[in-house]
């Protein structure tokens, strides 16, 4: 029996920092793990955390995705992708070959706010098109404060790529900052319609 999970649920609680925090997504791999599935496919897990806790796990890349998001940017021979943190450099440097930016969060691990970001290796932005990509969304905090560094550096425009993207996206200050030209993301989680925003159907 397969079972089909685009997004896994929890998959950003895959850690805890504080006592009073729970190990979500440990406890949600034992219920999937209690069901026996002969093979559970994720798309983009967001951690070798999630795929280490639910058995008979098979990743599924998002290379289509990021290869169809590509092709619809105007004048793409001039892009350069940025990856906001570690995780998504790990993982964004697999599906998007040449020179690449990089970030890292200044966070306020107390209330999970970011407080801004660090760009580095900024000087290959500078004059280009960027790709943003990275595999989750939710109210975009991470990405406003990302292409604001980006433009900060002297980027033209600004494109984000994010696999699984929630519908809390529509009450950040993201898409109406002026800094992002478009979002790409797939149908996992996400369910509205907004003009910025073109989804890719799994």
């Amino acid at each position: 029996m397969i079972l089909e999970m685009p997004y896994c649920p929890h998959a950003r609680m895959d850690r805890v920092k504080n006592s009073n925090e729970f190990f979500t997504l440990k406890h949600f791999a034992d219920v999937i793990n209690s069901l026996n599935f002969t093979e559970v496919r994720i798309l983009d897990p967001h951690s070798n955390v999630c795929t280490a806790l639910i058995n008979n796990v098979k990743v599924k890349h998002p290379q289509e995705m990021i290869n169809k998001t590509i092709a619809t940017i105007p004048d793409n021979t001039n892009l350069v992708a940025f990856y906001p943190d570690e995780g998504a450099m790990k993982r964004g440097t697999d599906y998007v070959k040449g020179a690449y930016a990089f970030g890292i969060k200044k966070r306020d691990w107390e209330t999970g706010k970011i407080l801004g970001l660090e760009l580095m290796n900024k000087d290959v932005v500078k004059d280009r098109d960027v790709l943003i990509i990275d595999d989750i969304c939710s109210r975009g905090g991470t990405f406003y404060y990302s292409a604001k560094a980006l433009k900060e550096a002297g980027a033209k425009n600004i494109y984000l790529y994010i696999t699984h993207c929630e519908n809390t996206i529509l009450e950040g200050e993201l898409l109406t900052s002026g800094l992002i030209e478009k979002v790409y993301t797939t149908n996992s989680i996400f369910t509205k319609e907004h003009e910025k925003i073109e989804v890719f159907e799994l």
